[in-house]
């Protein structure tokens, strides 16, 4: 039985270690795939975090700009791509203060509120997102990469470098604020 041809093959584990220990020297071939393995993903996060389709290119530029330069300095190459989130989480907290500043959006209580039946109200997509990037970052970071990248908590908990149990508590309190925000947006 053939094999159906992939659009994007995926580097297997030791070559991904390998791309970065070669990329960690300064191997300009490696470094070039690391970016073109990461770009979508990046991209995704990016656009994610910020909800800005017209600034996710400079932004993800920026990401590996600074990933290239840090790379050398990365002590274990098992902790590369929490390492790369983390420094893709800088970037995007960086751009929407420059964007936004400190500003926070509130919704002033009106008696109207109380009147909206529950039942009707059935959450889209974009609710969703809008409760999503509600969150605190880290959250907010967390369940999308559970939802997105398909992360199994023991993942999660590896590349946050804490516990299963510790994953498992954080996930239940961002549901349980994500319900709680969703709920919020059916008053509106």
């Amino acid at each position: 039985m053939e094999k159906a041809p992939c659009a994007a093959r995926q580097p297997e584990p030791l070559a991904l270690a390998d791309l970065i220990l070669r990329g960690r020297s300064g191997d300009r071939q490696a470094l070039k795939l690391l970016i073109e393995h990461y770009q979508l993903r990046m991209a995704r996060f990016v656009i994610g975090e910020t909800r800005d389709g017209n600034a996710f290119e400079d932004l993800c530029q920026a990401i590996f700009v600074k990933m290239v330069l840090g790379l050398p300095r990365l002590r274990d190459p098992a902790r590369f791509e929490p390492w790369l989130y983390q420094i893709a989480r800088n970037v995007c907290r960086d751009h929407l203060r420059a964007v936004l500043g400190w500003r926070r959006y509130f919704v002033s209580y009106e008696p109207a509120h109380d009147s909206v039946a529950v039942a009707e109200f059935e959450p889209t997509e974009n609710d969703l997102e809008q409760a999503i990037a509600s969150l605190a970052p880290k959250d907010r970071t967390l369940l999308r990469r559970l939802m997105n990248e398909k992360k199994t908590q023991q993942e999660l908990a590896r590349d946050s470098n804490t516990s299963v149990a510790a994953i498992k508590s954080r996930l239940y309190r961002a549901r349980r604020e994500l319900r709680a925000l969703i709920a919020a947006g059916d008053s509106k």
